[in-house]
């Protein structure tokens, strides 16, 4: 590979991991909260802060990561060890992220993935495992997957397919997963740079990424529905078509959060939060510190919205698109080395790079 585009692929994603872990951090405070809550407890909520006594995730202290970084990095280390994800790698690594983390006795593991890991344990097949998994956990940890298939869509759905098995099969949950990862995918590899332009040229260079962004999550939604446990009801790419349009549509940024909120919904439905994510990023792709905030103040599932946010923006702009002290806050707090995660993620590119000309 390129010196060049390795250096430029390093800072995506780097970029892009610390989007998930300031998303997921900033918004672990309010998760489940509605808007008017959030507001009532904290105003507008641009840093991190530590969960009420009487939330449910009481006793974390400020800038603590859930499960949304810690499946990401799970994944992170199987990609390193094996080089691909499968549905068996992925799942050996989901059951060492639960023991290693006493995920058993936490309040941050999902019901589709608890449900699913039981399974695994009693011996089950990965691949069917997560035949009831219908909700966004596997959406909220796939952006290394989207990573090492910088640019290649087909690969990252792919791959994350396989991902999804073990925990969430329902196609919604495939779905939601594959736009994610397909939307990291796109922005990794989307061509210009918007610090060496200026005015007007910076601006339309963001806002084309940002369009093929939100075109390859709607591509990759609509792999992943295609397989799976079949959903009846609402379909992940048509409520992302949706959100595009409701924010094309609103007068301003806050009536487009409104809409969002009310409409596309901040519930634990990838049919939700991946459309009301991918939404966000219309709005605010140009801007991830924006973007992260906003999503977090949406309340609901709103560390996994803000995490998703965070891992597409970062994606598009690089380690550099978050404030400094955001970075070394979540960096801190949590033990975290962001750029040493995406070295690993490099020499993965690096190792299929040169397997395949081999």
């Amino acid at each position: 590979m390129n010196d060049g585009f390795d250096c430029e692929f390093s800072k995506r994603a780097a970029g892009s991991l610390a989007g998930v872990a300031i998303g997921d951090a900033m918004g672990m405070p309010c998760e489940f909260l509605t808007r008017d809550e959030i507001r009532a407890r904290y105003g507008w909520l641009d840093w991190f802060a530590a969960p009420s006594a009487s939330h449910y995730h009481h006793g974390m202290p400020a800038g603590r990561i859930t499960d949304d970084t810690e499946q990401t990095i799970a994944l992170i280390q199987a990609l390193d060890e094996h080089g691909r994800v499968t549905a068996e790698t992925a799942a050996q690594a989901y059951l060492k992220w639960a023991d290693d983390c006493n995920a058993w006795q936490s309040t941050v593991m999902g019901p589709s993935t608890r449900r699913a890991l039981e399974r695994l344990r009693a011996g089950e097949d990965p691949r069917a495992t997560g035949s009831s998994g219908d909700t966004v956990g596997a959406a909220m940890r796939v952006a290394p997957i989207g990573l090492v298939n910088a640019g290649r869509l087909a690969d990252a759905a792919e791959e994350c397919y396989a991902s999804c098995l073990p925990t969430h099969g329902v196609s919604i949950a495939i779905g939601g997963a594959c736009a994610v990862a397909c939307a990291v995918a796109a922005g990794a590899a989307a061509t210009g740079t918007a610090s060496v332009c200026a005015g007007t040229i910076s601006h339309v260079w963001t806002a084309r990424a940002v369009e093929e962004i939100l075109d390859a999550a709607v591509w990759g939604a609509e792999y992943g529905e295609a397989h799976g446990v079949k959903w009846a009801g609402a379909s992940v790419a048509a409520r992302i078509r949706l959100a595009r349009r409701i924010v094309a549509e609103s007068r301003c940024a806050d009536e487009a959060l409104d809409e969002l909120y009310e409409i596309c919904g901040v519930g634990m439905l990838p049919t939700e939060l991946v459309p009301t994510a991918m939404g966000i990023v219309a709005l605010y792709g140009s801007d991830c510190a924006e973007a992260v905030t906003a999503a977090v103040n949406m309340g609901g599932d709103a560390d996994t919205l803000a995490s998703i946010v965070g891992a597409v923006t970062g994606a598009l702009h690089g380690i550099e698109g978050f404030p400094a002290e955001w970075i070394r806050t979540v960096e801190d707090v949590n033990g975290l080395n962001i750029r040493e995660l995406a070295r690993l993620l490099v020499c993965v590119r690096e190792r299929r790079s040169a397997y395949g000309r081999n």
